[in-house]
């Protein structure tokens, strides 16, 4: 009998796949929802925010390490794992320890941040492949080497997600996922009732100002930050499978002011002055190309040579004619 209840108990304080799933796609999303938040105020505000457009990737870093040290010393969790009540564990059940804090703040903070430099950086070599413009020598060759050991790095990596999400259905493993088992790390619910946020205040009409603490005013921007970065994940996810078929479908831009500059280009790139070498165009400034120089102008500037209006070598946009 005595058995029968512990087994009951443990079942019960396993999380859903469901919940496990969900923190790690919200965990996903929050740079993506930054980036996407910077990228439109810069688009709108260029003065403004240029700056901080070409550091997005150093904010980001000092928001999530705030968000990921906050949550793993008060809660032993990162911010999406509390956000769906669940902390971690180690192995055998105990709590975290310090070292183990440590470890998943690495595992939070910087080796996310080590692989969206080497994917972007990846990406570039992609389209350096397809382009044609990666070179027979050494280099070269190990560019095409690269490009190989991460896509099947990516196809070990996500078979390794399913066998674990199977086990741990089949109750046949206690770790969630594979970088919680090389930590020895489990997630469990956490037993500590989460505060109020302000929201649930207001609605429950007992908002008393002497009674505000900084855990409600948290909870609070969590929220707002979860249901943001859900919303901007939601647009994307619609745009990209929504066929835009109708040409009143697609977004209304407004006309670019007329730039004098532009005449003296006709033809010719801006950047070497020469005939266009594989016609390229920025869709924010709408100038034409030859790609290997945006390309290269690009990868070292962030920025439209001729607006200075924010651009990644993945804006890049080929043009072909009959020519």
């Amino acid at each position: 009998m005595a058995e029968s209840i512990a087994n009951f108990t443990t079942f019960q304080s396993r999380p859903s796949l469901f919940e496990v799933i969900a923190q790690q796609t919200l965990n996903e999303t929050l740079y993506p929802a930054f980036q996407q938040t910077i990228e439109f105020l810069t688009t709108v505000f260029p003065r403004q925010f240029q700056f901080v457009y070409n550091h997005h990737e150093g904010a980001f870093i000092i928001l999530n390490s705030f968000l990921q040290y906050y949550h793993l010393k008060y809660y032993n969790s990162s911010f999406s794992e509390n956000c769906y009540n669940l902390e971690r564990v180690i192995g055998n059940g105990n709590g975290l320890t310090q070292r183990e804090r440590e470890l998943s703040f690495i595992t939070l903070v910087i080796i996310p941040f080590i692989k969206r430099k080497i994917e972007e950086k990846l990406q570039q070599y992609r389209i350096e492949y397809a382009e044609g413009c990666i070179q027979k020598d050494i280099g070269g060759q190990t560019k095409k080497v690269l490009i190989f050991s991460h896509t099947v790095f990516q196809i070990i990596w996500g078979l390794m997600h399913i066998h674990y999400y199977l086990r741990y259905m089949a109750l046949d493993t206690k770790y969630q996922l594979p970088s919680l088992h090389m930590l020895n790390m489990k997630l469990c619910y956490s037993y500590e009732l989460p505060a109020p946020s302000l929201w649930e205040i207001l609605f429950s009409r007992k908002l008393v100002l002497s009674e505000l603490s900084f855990d409600i005013v948290r909870r609070t921007l969590g929220n707002i930050f979860e249901v943001t970065a859900f919303f901007i994940h939601f647009l994307e996810s619609w745009n990209a499978k929504m066929p835009k078929n109708n040409m009143t479908d697609l977004p209304k831009v407004q006309v670019p002011l007329y730039d004098s500059s532009g005449k003296t280009y006709q033809g010719k790139c801006p950047i070497c002055k020469l005939k266009w070498n594989n016609p390229s165009v920025i869709p924010v400034s709408g100038y034409i190309f030859c790609f290997p120089c945006v390309y290269k102008y690009l990868s070292e500037n962030q920025k439209c040579p001729v607006t200075n209006l924010p651009a990644k070598p993945l804006d890049i946009i080929r043009l072909y004619n009959s020519d």
